[in-house]
């Protein structure tokens, strides 16, 4: 586990201290979440003032998840010292269901030994061998982490979150992840357009790409190391491919008319994309060591915006083969082509939860011009609305299937916004200037 939390921290090449270029804004609560209590253990003084700065990024992404309320320190005020800590009693008076204790203790050269313990307050788990009763409550979860540098301390306290999570939820978190977006600021010789990668949250900002022209849909590999998009810079559609550690690219597509909206396959070898060399939009696979191009769809209707299951055996895509934009399953065995939506005028951008039963989309109910985020459980067809501003578009899922990004309006710029799969909360993450757009969520990390 050390392990793979370190090699995150190099991957992510991270600084603890970097500014956000978004804000995550709460806007929303539609169900409240398990009370949580995360704070420094009142056992070392020094040591409670540096866990602190774990436990504020830690509450942060709890929150965001939509699974939890965190109480902060001045709601549990009469807990004061190691004693109280074991009081079980002044925790449920404080509402909280469970907590989170921690220390991080200097031990020379800017590097720290952190420490934290989840317990439950009121129900022991059952069948848990090796857990200790505390008289605060049962110990869920004891983990020391060694020789953490302080500038890794954002890094750790994500990792920290997804242990958390994991176990309160038995889903595994997403918070070491990364997204993708386009950031789109006006200046005064003209509009710039930028490809970034940031933390989860939107700290720790990367600007991979910067344009004068507009850049569009970015997708992960599923080893979360490349990223391809769509590029105008040559004043044409572009489709190129990304390290994102060296930053190096790489030109895959170029034909005359669309290239666009890549998607990688499960196994990482081929890109599907939408070209319209022959005429309509079509999707085609590349395979990125023979660069063999073979077309996949046919016909006169547009079909774009395909996405993968996840064993690599069918494709989901938006087409207007049935008049309006509907989402159709391609099984790329037989070429067997079926329509999957039918509520609503106008259904596009799929994207899959990792189980494979929810079908997320951009979603249009009728002609009235707004357009949200909805869900669609696949063994039963039922759709459900999950946002209600008036232009929710470009929906991309958490790794965990927990958490859908998507962009939206504030006014005249873009946002991003997100919103938990079962509607729990919703956030809004504004750029500290300009319009964020186009979000891509990695994969897992690790």
């Amino acid at each position: 586990m050390k392990n793979c939390f370190l090699w995150v921290i190099c991957f992510c090449a991270i600084t603890f201290t970097a500014q956000a270029r978004l804000n995550i804004e709460i806007s929303q609560g539609t169900i409240k979440g398990v009370p949580i209590a995360i704070t420094p253990s009142y056992s070392d003084a020094q040591a409670r003032q540096y866990f602190e700065e774990i436990a504020q990024v830690v509450r942060n992404d709890l929150r965001m998840s939509g699974h939890f309320e965190p109480l902060y320190p001045e709601q549990f005020h009469k807990i004061a010292s190691v004693h109280d800590e074991a009081n079980e009693a002044l925790w449920r008076e404080a509402g909280a269901e469970n907590v989170v204790l921690g220390v991080a203790r200097p031990i020379g050269n800017n590097r720290f030994t952190v420490k934290f313990q989840l317990s439950d307050i009121y129900i022991a788990p059952a069948g848990q061998a090796g857990n200790v009763k505390s008289k605060s409550g049962e110990i869920l979860v004891s983990q020391t982490f060694d020789g953490i540098h302080h500038q890794d301390f954002r890094a750790l306290a994500h990792h920290i979150s997804d242990i958390i999570y994991e176990k309160l939820t038995g889903v595994r978190g997403a918070f070491s992840t990364r997204i993708a977006y386009v950031m789109v600021v006006p200046t005064m010789k003209g509009t710039r357009y930028s490809l970034e990668v940031a933390d989860a949250d939107g700290y720790n900002p990367v600007t991979l790409v910067t344009s004068k022209e507009p850049i569009m849909s970015p997708s992960w590999s599923m080893d979360g190391r490349r990223l391809a998009f769509v590029s105008f810079e040559k004043n044409r559609a572009e489709i190129y491919l990304m390290d994102v550690g060296t930053g190096r690219r790489e030109l895959l597509s170029q034909f005359p008319g669309i290239n666009g909206a890549p998607a990688w396959s499960p196994d990482g070898n081929t890109l599907a994309l939408v070209l319209s060399k022959t005429g309509s939009p079509k999707i085609y696979f590349l395979n990125l060591m023979t660069k063999e191009l073979t077309q996949i769809t046919d016909g006169y209707s547009i079909d774009t915006e395909p996405t993968w299951t996840r064993d690599g055996r069918q494709l989901y895509f938006t087409s207007s083969r049935g008049g309006k934009p509907q989402i159709y399953r391609l099984t790329l065995a037989t070429k067997k082509v079926e329509r999957i939506t039918f509520a609503g005028n106008y259904n596009a951008r799929p994207m899959l939860t990792p189980d494979g039963r929810y079908l997320v989309m951009m979603h249009r109910e009728e002609d009235n011009g707004e357009f949200h985020i909805a869900s669609q459980e696949l063994a039963t067809g039922q759709v459900s609305i999950l946002t209600h501003a008036r232009l929710d578009e470009s929906p991309t899922l958490s790794p965990n299937g927990a958490m859908v990004l998507y962009g939206t309006q504030d006014g005249d710029r873009n946002i991003l916004g997100l919103v938990t799969l079962d509607g729990r909360g919703q956030l809004r993450l504004p750029a500290r200037e300009g319009s964020v757009q186009e979000p891509a969520w990695s994969p897992f990390l690790s």
